[in-house]
């Protein structure tokens, strides 16, 4: 039995049909992005690395990669879709560097509900882009989505030592690596030490973590995510399979900060390191020279698989290790 939509249809219907086919008329979002990034991130390659095929061509690559993928919170796409786009590109670097990794490319993925929202979206996308110069060489863009959604990956290398977060041990000490300029983004708890500094600086301390592995100064590390300096210490605890017991009057917020937001915001630079004891005083001079951060050494590792939180002789258990938090634990 023949389908009835199967029947011969006179060319210039089905030509009028197939002009209106969505699969076609929707390939006209892709220009947004098109005029937003550089067409060929990679001139040493030529034009097969020029923008438009189904992939992108990257540089060879002798280094082991790594790979980040991050999807911003829908609030922040629907709010501030530029900050959003910035930091869409902004929290995978980090990534990568938690690693002792040098960023090489971006992809994204966009959903928005109109060409103007998605338009500063890529904006912020672009701009992020050009300050840590990083390329954006990708992705999937939908202009007419009924909802608002980013998403954003980064690839890497490790030339280096890998700053894997499982390497903590007990009697390493923890130090705070965090950029205390800036200010809170709106009501959020999203603390911008980046949108209005220097790109160099920003270039500069982001390649800090990669030297700070090559070196020795640092042997493991994590970025300090959505679940501010408190989560992620939970996180690296349970992955390393160990515990941390961190000093409250060690964490010295900026002028006007109360402790609380400190603990639990969403910093634009700031990581957890772990290092030996002999360690510290070369970290501190590596830190120094890079200029503008904050660290401090907030806590010791634990042998006991829990996080605690010391303040004036008091201590309260925070996570341990019985209870999951992500399952990502140490391996056996």
């Amino acid at each position: 039995m023949s389908h009835p939509e199967a029947q011969d249809l006179p060319l210039e219907v089905l030509a009028g049909r197939l002009r209106q086919l969505s699969g076609l008329t929707g390939k006209t979002d892709i220009q947004a992005p098109a005029a937003a990034f550089p067409h060929q991130p990679f001139p040493e390659l030529g034009p097969d690395a020029a923008l438009g095929d189904d992939a992108a061509l990257l540089p060879p690559l002798a280094a082991p990669l790594l790979l980040a993928c991050e999807g911003l919170h829908p609030a922040l796409v629907a709010d501030d879709p530029w900050f959003a786009g910035w930091c869409g590109v902004l929290v995978n670097l980090s990534d990568i560097a938690a690693m002792g990794g040098t960023p090489i490319a971006v992809v994204n993925s966009l959903w928005s509900r109109s060409p103007a929202h998605g338009a500063e979206v890529l904006e912020g996308l672009r701009r992020a882009s050009e300050v840590f110069g990083v390329p954006v060489v990708g992705g999937h863009t939908n202009l007419h989505s009924p909802y608002d959604a980013l998403a954003v990956a980064v690839l890497g290398t490790a030339d280096g030592p890998v700053l894997s977060a499982r390497a903590a041990r007990a009697g390493d000490y923890c130090h705070l690596l965090i950029d205390p300029n800036g200010d809170f983004r709106g009501d959020s708890l999203c603390w911008d030490a980046a949108t209005g500094a220097e790109p160099a600086r920003l270039r500069r301390q982001l390649a800090l973590m990669a030297d700070l592995a090559a070196d020795g100064s640092v042997h493991a590390a994590k970025d300090i995510s959505m679940g501010g300096l408190v989560g992620t210490a939970a996180m690296f605890c349970e992955a390393a399979g160990c515990g941390l017991s961190l000093d409250l009057a060690a964490i010295h917020p900026p002028a006007g900060v109360g402790l609380e937001p400190w603990l639990t915001c969403f910093p634009s630079f700031g990581f957890l390191l772990a290092a030996r004891p002999e360690q510290e005083s070369r970290l501190a001079e590596r830190v120094v020279a890079c200029g503008g951060l904050l660290q401090a050494r907030i806590g010791t590792f634990t042998a006991e698989r829990r996080l605690v939180l010391n303040q004036e002789g008091r201590q309260e258990e925070i996570w341990r290790g019985e209870a999951p938090l992500t399952g990502f634990g140490a391996l056996s």
